[in-house]
């Protein structure tokens, strides 16, 4: 494996007296200003819905610019939108649904996505009452958030079972694309005394402007691991590309991709992408990243710690996954580097990651300006005194920024 080089960046704090009115080219200098006023003491009682209470923040830029941000508390999702790339955000509102369990942790938490007419698209997991069971939900917007539609359950089996891991894409169109983790196929081998391991990847469709309102059921592949969030994405021909952890052989936890062709008629089998050879009784609660560039070059970051490979990885792909570049060593091990994203905006490629030093959790940051040939060193761009979500990548306007939720001490986003 390559292994890139890291330098730690040290972080001077200004106390800023004046708030001067910002240039959109002032943004980096204005999340570094935002981001000082929005940390706390930690001493937070988590009663309200205020973000720093959130376990999980979900975030994605609209058509239109705005920055919205998503999360859960006691049984109810609530959102903000910024209209300056996340320097300011408007008031608190509560998702206008009837209550009920959401899961909002770790891999496991709301998504938000958007179409060209004001359309605001949600889907989430609510927890049923027997442990490890819930269903995939999903709500629909068409006036931008000022209401939702009642939501509807888009697994179809009726069992109280496992759905949950959901994953969401929306085209400009309004075609709804969901894919989850499923346990269907694992109930009914074993209620007909069969062994089974792990769940099964689904996909669902519909689209709510062509009042197309339910959610169609596929199974894609057969034994995926339990609990490790999915990552999807849209190649240049429109095609619907998934990566997820797969179970090979004798509990070999592995990524696996599979690209849906346009007809969805004929259905190739999917691509192991790791070979680490992870072999773990157990989930890793650990997904990949997965972005894909306008060359139709797959990117994709993972972590494993099998006994061929320990740690992050990053690879890319120009023939949909059948091989791949050597996979580059990614963040530190020994700081238990962990919970990459990936994110492509023409030649360059952001990764961002986690780390934890013995008293702090640690957002770093790689790129590379010639489609991963090469990286930046590593830098480091802030830390989590009480813990940590999991970082993403989003973009806007042909800027990247990286999204982290740190808890007690509030949602951190900033320009790369």
């Amino acid at each position: 494996m390559v292994k890139l080089p890291m330098i730690k960046v040290n972080h001077l704090i200004v106390l800023l007296i004046i708030c001067i009115p910002l240039k959109f080219t002032d943004v980096k200098a204005a999340h570094e200003h935002h981001k000082m006023q929005s940390q706390t003491d930690g001493r937070i009682t988590c009663t309200q819905q205020e973000i720093n209470c959130a376990k999980t923040v979900t975030s994605s830029f609209a058509p239109n610019g705005d920055l919205w941000r998503l999360w859960a508390h006691k049984d109810s999702m609530y959102f903000q939108t910024s209209q300056n790339k996340g320097v300011t955000f408007s008031s608190i509102r509560r998702v206008p649904i009837p209550k009920e369990s959401i899961s909002a942790r770790n891999e496991n938490r709301p998504k938000i996505a958007f179409d060209q007419y004001q359309g605001v698209y949600l889907s989430w997991a609510m927890p049923k009452a027997k442990k490890y069971t819930a269903d995939v939900r999903f709500s629909y917007s068409k006036d931008y958030g000022a209401s939702f539609s009642r939501p509807v359950t888009v697994n179809n089996d009726k069992l109280e079972i496992g759905h949950s891991f959901n994953e969401m894409q929306v085209t400009a169109e309004g075609e709804i694309t969901l894919v989850w983790l499923d346990s269907r196929l694992a109930h009914q081998a074993r209620a007909q005394g069969e062994q089974t391991n792990g769940s099964s990847l689904y996909l669902g469709r519909a689209n709510y402007r062509k009042q197309q309102l339910t959610f169609s059921n596929r199974p894609l592949a057969n034994n995926t691991c339990v609990c490790c969030r999915i990552a999807m994405d849209i190649n240049k021909l429109g095609e619907t590309v998934i990566l997820w952890r797969h179970i090979y052989n004798d509990n070999i936890r592995e990524f696996a991709l599979l690209t849906l062709e346009q007809d969805e008629k004929t259905q190739h089998p999917p691509y192991q992408i790791s070979h680490d050879r992870w072999q773990i009784d157990g989930c890793p609660h650990q997904g990949g990243g997965l972005s894909i560039d306008s060359s139709n070059r797959y990117h994709m970051v993972w972590f494993n710690q099998g006994e061929l490979g320990k740690g992050i990885f990053y690879a890319s792909s120009l023939d949909q996954g059948q091989s791949l570049t050597k996979p580059v060593s990614i963040g530190q091990q020994s700081a238990q580097a962990a919970h990459p994203h990936v994110n492509t905006l023409g030649s360059r490629v952001d990764i961002v990651w986690t780390q934890f030093n013995g008293t702090e959790h640690q957002l770093w940051h790689q790129y590379s300006d010639n489609n991963g040939q090469s990286f930046s060193q590593a830098r480091l761009l802030t830390t989590a005194s009480a813990g940590a979500d999991r970082p993403f990548i989003i973009t806007n306007n042909n800027i990247s920024f990286v999204s982290w939720h740190r808890l007690k001490q509030g949602h951190w986003i900033q320009a790369l």
